[in-house]
């Protein structure tokens, strides 16, 4: 007989209760993870969102420096521009990203009254659906380049041979830094390659090849491998004289009382100028000043500027401020309280600065000696320097990448390195071509002295090298060449050039003039405004993040 097994009633209700248990635990489990799914995607999105909203308000930030750096307004009362007020299409910037994003940013523009005109504090903020990021920089456009922060700056080779050189202030070569015999050096030492004695690095030394401050403090004064400082390229004059052309009457060259270049010299015919000021009548020079030819000057100088000289500055005699600061307690050696004290004693002094497109050459560039010193001086005159058809990429002759071929942003390979920016390959300096002062050239040079027969006098007659005060910024791109035969020779204020070559007979001294360093370039109660060359477009002084700001979006 068979039988079949059969369950009974509870027994098919457990194992359906079972079912519905773990079901349920099932779609629990389920859904936890679809929530945790969903809000792990949803946070992710967040992030996504909170770093997007970042990037467009920096965006934001960069279209807004762009438009401060185009305005060059000067501030009278706190000016504001912003997207809020309409005063700024950043449709603009819609169009030209095509990014919908930047439909949801906002952004102000502060001019503050109590800065310089060149200041500016920028408010952005972006809105990515829910998140709201906001950001707040403060630039400086068109800063004065930094290369004003030493007494002496060398865009080459920096060298200091001598035992009666002495530095009171910082200096900087924008390669190697070479020192020998002793020279006394009150202040910092930069090189962007090797500090040196005789070509072998300090380190490899045991006696430092210098005295005074940097010799006895290694550590903190002396610096190996500094960054290279970015030089003021000078080929395009068109917007130092716009701002020479913006007011006239206070931008020019005075002798006595009578103005005689009004912003800019435009005579065609006759594109350089003569200055030669007594302590009677000084030459004064007040703001941006703006002459396309030679320039030569002598004598006593006074005002509060900066003179752009398209062709060479020839410095014929001793240069002196007629109203200038007293620089027998040199500021740059004084503690910290005293050295802003000196600069805010002198803020309304005579400080004026010469922005030179050709090259700087102090002496009577006709005299025999200063040619033998100057341009046929073996290894280091100017008939030796200059040439660009094989310096390398790092643009420094004598370094071990010279006549190596490089790759340039033009696509074309070759050992060429544009030095100065003006898209030609530069040989040697030519002392004909470059330098001389013959009568070609001194008769394109406004009030050059004259013979009773109208005929321009021998430069002999108006230059010596008998002098040894220079007072002022001098800069030039190229070269500085000077026969300095007094037995002291000192200068007051800066010397930056590409090439050196400063011949002096006994004694020489450097005292940097503090009121031009960047450290107060911010501060408009000891900022002197001389519009001095910039080298880059813009300074970033400040970045901070702020708590989110939806008022203007």
């Amino acid at each position: 007989m068979n039988t079949t097994a059969t369950k009974s009633p509870s027994a098919q209700g457990s194992a359906l209760m079972t079912v519905v248990v773990i079901g349920g635990i099932v779609c629990v489990i389920t859904a936890a993870m679809l929530l945790v799914s969903s809000n792990s995607l949803k946070n992710a999105y967040g992030r996504t969102d909170w770093n997007k909203a970042f990037f467009s308000a920096e965006s934001a930030v960069v279209w807004a420096a762009q438009k401060a750096f185009d305005s060059g307004q000067a501030a009278g009362t706190t000016r504001t521009n912003s997207t809020a007020l309409g005063t700024l299409p950043l449709s603009a910037l819609v169009s030209i990203t095509n990014d919908p994003a930047f439909r949801g940013a906002w952004v102000k523009v502060q001019q503050p009254a109590t800065s310089m005109n060149n200041v500016f504090i920028i408010t952005a903020s972006a809105r990515i659906n829910d998140k709201i990021r906001t950001i707040q920089t403060q630039i400086t456009t068109r800063p004065p380049s930094l290369v004003f922060d030493y007494e002496y700056f060398l865009n080459n080779w920096g060298w200091w041979w001598g035992s009666s050189i002495t530095g009171q202030g910082a200096q900087r070569a924008n390669w190697d830094f070479d020192f020998r015999s002793g020279p006394t050096v009150n202040g910092a030492i930069y090189a962007a390659n090797e500090v040196q004695q005789n070509e072998v690095a300090i380190q490899n030394i045991s006696t430092m090849p210098f005295g005074g401050l940097a010799g006895s403090d290694i550590t903190n004064l002396v610096h190996q491998g500094a960054p290279r400082v970015t030089m003021p390229n000078l080929l395009d004059f068109s917007n130092y004289i716009a701002t020479a052309m913006a007011n006239t009457s206070s931008n020019g060259i005075w002798l006595g009382t009578t103005q005689f270049v009004l912003g800019v010299q435009n005579d065609a015919s006759k594109p350089g100028i003569y200055l030669a000021g007594t302590a009677a009548k000084p030459v004064t020079i007040k703001g941006t000043v703006v002459i396309p030819g030679d320039v030569v000057i002598q004598g006593k100088v006074t005002g509060q500027g900066t003179l752009y000289v398209g062709g060479n500055l020839y410095i014929a005699n001793n240069t002196t401020y007629a109203n200038g600061p007293d620089f027998s307690s040199p500021p740059e050696t004084m503690v910290v309280t005293n050295r802003d004290n000196w600069v805010q004693q002198n803020i309304a002094k005579d400080l004026v600065a010469y922005a030179v497109k050709g090259s700087i050459f102090a002496g009577d560039v006709t005299d025999s000696d200063w040619v033998s010193k100057c341009y046929n001086y073996p290894g280091s005159g100017l008939a030796v320097v200059g040439d660009e058809s094989h310096l390398g990429m790092d643009g420094i002759a004598g370094t071990g990448d010279d006549n190596i071929p490089f790759l340039h942003p033009d696509g074309t390979t070759s050992t060429w390195y544009d030095d100065d920016g003006n898209g030609l390959v530069n040989a040697n300096y030519n002392y004909s071509r470059d330098i001389n002062m013959d009568n070609t050239r001194a008769a394109k040079i406004l009030g050059y002295p004259t013979d009773g027969s109208g005929n321009v006098v021998a430069f002999n007659q108006v230059a010596t090298d008998n002098m040894g005060t220079l007072e002022g910024i001098f800069y030039t791109d190229h070269a500085a060449a000077m026969r300095l035969a007094q037995s002291t020779s000192t200068f007051h204020g800066v010397i930056v050039s590409r090439n050196e070559q400063i011949i002096f007979q006994s004694q020489l001294t450097f005292i940097y003039d503090s009121r031009v360093h960047s450290r107060y370039s911010n501060n408009p109660n000891r900022f002197i405004n001389l519009g001095l060359p910039w080298g880059k477009p813009l300074a970033v002084n400040s970045f901070v993040e702020l708590p989110p700001d939806a008022t203007g979006l």
